[in-house]
């Protein structure tokens, strides 16, 4: 573990303090900020080889999640927080991969329906597997009690109630590698 002074956080705080105010939010700000750089970089490396990102990672698990596996292009967006236009880039890349098809809505022919496909389904489970096999990269150093405690502050910063880790058992998936 790198010491306080080669923290490029503590050393950003000491810049920080030194002309501004504030600077435990200034700390939390660029902590998650790092953080969440760090846990991406560690993620992506490990979904690489299956062919994804973590957005494409995300796509096919939202899908995975919903009734029929399939959703509207537009409530993907929504619930990716990007752009029209980035939701349709992911979708289009999924469906050169094969993982995902587009299907027109049958209530209403305007909307386009982002289905789940069979090979899509695998190469998610593959990466949900070597998800949990790593702990989640960096997540994977916590003890249960700590993981709690992050999730309780980072629903506090969210505004919503915190998750009730453990309260809900799921079914082990066994998907030959």
């Amino acid at each position: 573990m790198a010491s306080a002074q080669e923290d490029p956080v503590e050393k950003a705080r000491r810049q920080w303090a030194e002309r501004h105010p504030d600077e435990s939010g200034f700390v939390v700000l660029v902590s998650i900020l790092r953080t969440y750089a760090l846990l991406l970089r560690d993620l992506e490396r490990q979904l690489k080889p299956l062919g994804l990102n973590l957005s494409r990672f995300e796509v096919l698990l939202l899908l995975s999640f919903t009734r029929g596996e399939r959703l509207p292009v537009m409530r993907l967006r929504d619930l990716l927080l990007v752009h029209g236009s980035s939701a349709t880039y992911l979708v289009d890349r999924l469906v050169d991969a094969g993982w995902v098809v587009r299907e027109p809505d049958p209530h209403d022919r305007r909307v386009s329906m982002v289905v789940l496909t069979a090979p899509g389904r695998a190469v998610l489970e593959r990466g949900i597997h070597d998800l949990v096999a790593s702990g989640f990269g960096p997540i994977g150093k916590m003890d249960q009690a700590g993981r709690r405690e992050l999730s309780r502050l980072l629903a506090e910063l969210r505004g919503v109630p915190v998750p009730r880790i453990g309260e809900v058992r799921v079914r082990v998936s066994s998907t030959p590698r």
